[in-house]
């Protein structure tokens, strides 16, 4: 059984942001968020892995924000609501159609007359999220930008950002 939103329901922040989906991988790790985006909880993340299964449960990747490129003109399709309450950028209202395909969720994305899907799922028994974006119409080229928004957190934490400093390593 599918469940499905249009726009109405997720052209409309206050509304899609109350309506959250969930994955899970069965060893106690998961991957959640609202309809429209917006995390609106500190348990919301495209990977909270349980690195010492089924407990230990550590957020790692909080989401992704894209950009659409299509014929010149550039489509955030992320939601971000700041500390004064400001929404930066709006993608929920590129948001045509929302489903839920068992516990996948899926999104069409409207970007004038092109029309991309997101899909996010889990690998079970493994600490694995995945992500694909498949170009559904489009009369010219796409080009999707995806930057990660990574971290490192017991999931029932918070991250604070004064003296927070990351570290990468190259391997």
């Amino acid at each position: 059984m599918a469940v499905e939103m249009g726009r109405e329901i997720c052209g409309n922040l206050a509304t899609a942001a109350s309506r959250e989906w969930l994955c899970t991988n069965g060893i106690g790790g998961f991957a959640s968020g609202t309809v429209a985006g917006l995390l609106t909880r500190r348990y919301h993340g495209l990977l909270v892995a349980a690195l010492q299964p089924p407990l230990g449960r550590t957020l790692l990747v909080t989401k992704l924000d894209e950009v659409v490129e299509y014929d010149g003109i550039h489509h955030t399709l992320a939601t971000n609501r700041w500390a004064d309450a400001t929404v930066d950028p709006a993608g929920y209202r590129l948001i045509e159609r929302f489903t839920l395909e068992g516990t996948s969720p899926v999104w069409n994305f409207a970007c004038a007359d092109a029309l991309l899907e997101k899909r996010i799922w889990m690998e079970q028994g493994a600490n694995t999220t995945y992500v694909r974006y498949r170009l559904l119409r489009a009369r010219a080229p796409v080009t999707l930008t995806i930057k990660a928004l990574v971290n490192h957190r017991d999931y029932h934490a918070t991250t604070r950002g004064p003296g927070w400093q990351m570290r990468v390593d190259s391997i």
